[in-house]
């Protein structure tokens, strides 16, 4: 094992820096909204789902400088509290879009309700990059661009909100998600067209890559249909907060 380990020369050495400076990023985008506020005037739903992305955070900043300081063991140790983390912030994710859909009135839900394609998009391409990074955990160079990917989705609810509360207004509430999908494509094709190992997981690489630029349009196109608006109906009509 450790010396497959030893194989992760292409793999970014700079993501834990790259991670940590989003640190401050994420701080400025949930300040207004979250980090400002008395903890008890904020509902269990946003603290549940804080409390498991910091903790997801966490862990994609400690790996990387534990492979590249050699510390397999412990580097293994931590990987397998993802097997809990990871489902942790799925479901913490879930909770909170459900939670806010129930707290809108039929009026709001009507004109906001669309939106929620933007939590189901993060959701599954983060559970996506997991479940891949975990098939490929045997190959290091796939394995950590995979995981580091599960921070792709986490693009746009920061740099979003950055925007939207800290910078001139945008002339349509969409085009904040043509900024921050555009960034996040470009960060997700450097993880991806950078891979030089085998085959079969530079395949799954792509159709990572492929699939999550899709779901992106999405955002632009499916989710303003009705039937977007009726899947997320029903949704909403399930008993589960």
């Amino acid at each position: 094992m450790a010396e497959s380990f030893n194989r992760v020369g292409d793999m970014p050495r700079i993501a834990p820096l790259i991670l940590a400076v989003s640190i401050p990023f994420v701080i400025l985008a949930f300040w207004p909204m979250y980090l400002s506020q008395p903890f008890p005037d904020v509902d269990r739903y946003t603290h549940f789902h804080a409390l498991a992305g910091t903790l997801w955070l966490a862990v994609l900043i400690i790996q990387p400088i534990l492979v590249h300081r050699h510390h397999y063991k412990l580097h293994r140790s931590v990987g397998y509290s993802s097997y809990f983390l990871a489902p942790l912030f799925f479901l913490a994710s879930i909770l909170l879009s459900h939670y806010r859909l129930v707290t809108m009135d039929d009026q709001t839900f009507a004109a906001d309700g669309y939106s929620h394609y933007l939590p189901f998009y993060a959701s599954v391409v983060f559970a996506s990059a997991y479940l891949l990074g975990l098939y490929y955990r045997h190959l290091p160079d796939a394995h950590g661009r995979f995981m580091l990917a599960t921070a792709v989705p986490l693009i746009d609810p920061v740099i979003g909100r950055v925007l939207f509360f800290y910078l001139p207004s945008l002339p349509h509430p969409m085009a904040y998600q043509a900024v921050t999908f555009s960034i996040a494509t470009a960060l997700a094709a450097v993880l991806v067209f950078s891979y030089k190992g085998p085959k079969e997981p530079r395949r799954a690489l792509i159709g990572y890559f492929v699939f999550l630029v899709t779901l992106e349009l999405g955002w632009f196109t499916f989710a303003l249909t009705p039937a977007w608006l009726k899947l997320v109906s029903l949704f909403r009509d399930i008993s589960i907060t």
